[in-house]
């Protein structure tokens, strides 16, 4: 007798996918815009506004990891009584405004600390010595600004029971209230990007035209949703979270923060990619990542091409695969951040 196992493969392997691009065939504008739409009501981002209010805790001089910077602590009101914090890095001395870096980590109880340094040496060894996982002071290091913004369900955001047993996160609980709700969790942490971008924009510390994302692992699909649905997002680097819904989500143990109720009967991950054509997008991937299998990054990024080619942005979209599992891989970012902020330039402000 088949299994369960069987069946839910049958039952993925029917599953219409109704809203794909095909090449030769669709129209990427109006296919971008109505594709778009449907991600944003998938993903039950909440309409109006985003950032209630903004709070500038302190700002300070500091030396961390042996990079010096301007470092300050924000809170951001995204929906109801709900306080995000973030750290909004900026560099030691600025020639004008620099390109700015919204950094998410994945799944980690230190979240934006990681981003930041401000974990112990232990946390510090095995995230960022095996893992470039310090993407704000990398962002400072090449001289830009960086907001490392702590996403729903980690951090400083996890449940008060979890917060106290230190658990690593919060995101199957957060995920179950979510859908309970009409909601998704990812739709929330979307909105809190949105949420950040709007704060990003009204600083005049930080050049609004050139705002770039990055994440690893759940930090990367956030970065894929996120640069999806807001065009604000000039450049975008999800690392270890691009695949096929197919070989990745569908086939392999994720957490369920990652599952969006109907998506695949509409899209795969190579569609949800290509709605931010042609805006700048480098996906950074592992030869062995266990979750994120690299016969489906190939598959989606061949796709995926089709979508920047229509565009007439084959040369913004990239793909670097490291030599290793689920991590970050910063070697590619400097120099595709310095192409695509270039290429983006200045605007002169009034």
């Amino acid at each position: 007798m088949p299994g369960t196992d069987a069946y839910f493969e049958e039952l993925r392997d029917s599953l219409p996918q109704k809203s794909r691009f095909r090449p030769g065939e669709t129209a990427l504008g109006p296919w971008q815009a109505s594709t778009r739409a449907r991600v944003a009501e998938l993903l039950r981002v909440p309409p109006g506004p985003r950032l209630l209010d903004a709070r500038e805790e302190r700002t300070e001089s500091v030396e961390v990891r042996g990079v010096r910077h301007r470092r300050r602590r924000v809170l951001l009101r995204t929906e109801g009584e709900l306080w995000v914090p973030a750290f909004l890095l900026l560099p030691p001395e600025a020639d004008g405004a620099p390109p700015v870096t919204i950094c998410c980590q994945g799944h980690a109880k230190d979240a934006m600390k990681l981003s930041v340094g401000l974990v112990s040496d232990g946390a510090w060894e095995d995230a960022v010595v095996n893992g470039d996982r310090d993407f704000a002071l990398q962002a400072i290091r090449r001289g830009h600004a960086a907001l490392a913004l702590e996403v729903r369900s980690f951090g400083e955001l996890r449940s008060g029971a979890d917060a106290v047993n230190d658990a690593g996160c919060s995101c199957l609980r957060h995920s179950l209230l979510a859908f309970q709700a009409g909601r998704t969790l990812m739709g929330m942490r979307v909105h809190d990007v949105m949420a950040a971008v709007d704060y990003l924009r009204s600083r005049p510390e930080v050049d609004s035209a050139r705002i770039a994302m990055t994440g690893n692992s759940g930090g990367g699909s956030l970065t894929l949703y996120s640069a999806a649905l807001d065009e604000r997002i000039a450049a975008s680097i999800p690392s270890c979270a691009f695949s096929t819904y197919r070989d990745s989500l569908q086939a392999v143990d994720h957490c369920a923060c990652n599952f969006i109720p109907d998506i695949s009967t509409e899209i795969e991950m190579d569609d949800l990619a290509g709605l931010c054509a042609p805006r700048w997008q480098l996906i950074i991937s592992g030869d062995s990542d266990p979750i994120f299998p690299i016969s489906g990054v190939y598959e989606a990024f061949e796709r995926l091409q089709a979508i920047y080619a229509a565009a007439g942005a084959a040369d913004r979209l990239h793909l670097h695969v490291g030599s290793g599992g689920h991590r970050y891989y910063a070697e590619p970012v400097a120099g595709f951040l310095g192409k695509a902020f270039s290429a983006i330039g200045t605007p002169a402000r009034a």
